[in-house]
């Protein structure tokens, strides 16, 4: 079993999120995601998630940290992250956002701030959360991890009597100007354990110690994603389960 996907791995962190289950006629969801690596002129860059001016975290997202799925009503909204040091501070301003009955979406917060700017990049992203087919997990990769070169990687699921391969090729970062549609997308795996191995993109050179992922939880959706690489944050790999 071969496919092409997408996916920059380091080290592995799973973090779970507070998952919406019901949804109401005057509700849809946003997931926010903290993917900026703190920068030097800046004291934090751990944020709070503002719908509509009001504040909706009860707690500020560090690094690789994600909100889970908050309610909006729907109707066009504005989604605002703010630090959580100076609320009077925007790291993202989105306005006219439009939130849809039992319509689930990611937010992710990405890049780096500079002496000059406060301003960080994201990207809102649309999440199906049907379930998969049987045997199987929903996954998708994003390259968030601005310094990072391009890569190839090999995920050997161990846990099969006999192991197979999903072969992601020639991942790179997502950049100024992602492609919200392309980078929504999940793809269907076989349920299990998997082994990482990370190589220069085209190349058979190793860059990081080969790296266990459990992907068997029954109807499992995730997000993994890399992040670091700036401001003296490391790169890591990271797993969101949606579902």
């Amino acid at each position: 079993m071969k496919k092409i996907i997408g996916f920059f791995a380091g080290t592995i962190l799973l973090v779970s999120c507070g998952k919406v289950n019901e949804f109401t006629n005057e509700f849809g969801t946003v997931l926010v995601l903290n993917a900026s690596p703190s920068a030097a002129t800046a004291a934090t860059t751990a944020m709070n998630v503002y719908i509509d001016t009001l504040i909706k975290t009860s707690a500020a997202l560090n690094f690789r940290g994600n909100s889970g799925y908050l309610a909006a009503t729907i109707g066009p909204r504005t989604i605002q992250t703010r630090p959580n040091n100076n609320a009077r501070v925007n790291y993202v301003n989105l306005t006219n956002q439009q939130v849809d009955f039992n319509k689930a979406t990611t937010l992710v917060v990405y890049d780096t701030l500079t002496s000059t700017s406060t301003t960080l990049r994201s990207v809102r992203l649309t999440d199906d959360l049907s379930l998969p087919a049987t045997g199987q997990v929903k996954v998708r990769f994003l390259h968030l991890a601005n310094n990072a070169p391009a890569v190839d990687i090999t995920l050997l699921r161990t846990s099969a009597t006999t192991p197979d391969s999903v072969t992601l090729t020639n991942r790179t970062f997502i950049g100024a100007t992602p492609n919200a549609a392309a980078l929504s997308a999940f793809s269907g795996i076989p349920s299990g354990t998997y082994t990482i191995r990370v190589k220069l993109a085209g190349t058979q050179t190793v860059v990081l110690t080969p790296v266990a992922v459990n992907l068997s939880a029954l109807n499992g959706i995730f997000t993994l994603y890399a992040a670091g690489t700036a401001a003296g944050q490391a790169l890591t790999a990271n797993v969101i389960r949606h579902f």
